[in-house]
């Protein structure tokens, strides 16, 4: 049987992310003999399917949502760090790379739940604000410009102030109506039955692009030194690679309608602690 030629470069170029180090499109070109274009065609197609991801230094490597390549794109040892700070927090955690256009789940550690509901290592929402709110408050302006630009116009000064507030915290914390922790619920056990059937993929999709607009709202830092118990559905915080670069969002999901001063100090230094232990492992 013979091949097909197109198909073919587009199997070496993916041959060639990954068993090499992250490469440019020039290099990828030269090393398989293939015209620039041509290359430069094939990653942005990966790259439009997160089997591709492109770095600040414009540099490819294996994206994401790659089959199989959920534990190249985390850092080492996330799976323990996870489940180490899931134990402490007494919630779920969880770990995504962040890209321009989605956020992929690379790793979850359940405790008492699931964090974020419904979801799984390997699933990928689209990039919607508020999701990854974190990782957007340490990028360059244009990119902040883009993802609030897919929020609702009436939150967009919320979310404008949002950033600036996460970029001297550290971290976000999502406060929730008590009554949309029933929603959730809801929908999380809807996304898990739809996990399982292969013909389902678009309402799924559907689904945990509800699950995402139910983030809820970001709790000021006067609201955090409040001593009332507050209403939180997540934490989140960025873990920067080698280069300083935001490339992924941890979470923590206590989704709990009365937080106390107490617990919401014990959930902050926990979660810096493992973003930060995540990041010195890139």
């Amino acid at each position: 049987m013979s091949t097909s030629p197109p198909t073919d470069r587009v199997v070496s170029v993916v041959e060639l992310l990954a068993a090499e180090a992250p490469l440019t499109a020039a290099s990828v070109a030269d090393r398989l003999a293939l015209s620039r274009s041509t290359v430069a065609a094939i990653l942005t197609t990966l790259e439009s399917r997160g089997w591709a991801q492109r770095s600040r230094d414009l540099t490819y490597r294996l994206g994401p949502t790659f089959p199989t390549a959920h534990r190249a794109a985390a850092p080492a040892g996330a799976d323990a760090a996870l489940r180490e700070l899931a134990r402490r927090v007494g919630c779920g955690a969880a770990l995504s790379v962040v890209s321009s256009t989605s956020m992929t789940f690379v790793g979850l550690a359940a405790h008492h739940g699931r964090v974020p509901a419904g979801i799984e290592v390997g699933a990928r929402v689209p990039l919607r604000a508020p999701a990854g709110a974190s990782v957007i408050a340490f990028c360059p302006p244009q990119r902040q410009h883009a993802w609030l630009a897919t929020a609702d116009p009436g939150r967009r000064d919320e979310l404008t102030t949002a950033l600036a507030e996460i970029r001297s915290a550290g971290l976000v914390v999502w406060g929730i109506d008590p009554a949309d922790l029933a929603t959730l619920d809801v929908l999380a056990e809807v996304a898990g039955h739809l996990a399982h059937s292969p013909a389902s993929g678009p309402l799924r999709r559907r689904v945990l692009g509800l699950l995402g607009d139910l983030s809820g709202y970001p709790h000021t830092a006067a609201d955090l030194a409040a001593a009332a118990p507050l209403p939180i559905a997540y934490l989140a915080a960025p873990v920067f690679d080698r280069d300083e670069v935001p490339r992924w969002e941890l979470q923590i999901g206590p989704l709990h309608p009365a937080v106390s001063l107490g617990d919401r100090e014990l959930y902050r230094t926990e979660l810096l602690a493992c973003a930060q232990k995540l990041g010195a492992a890139t």
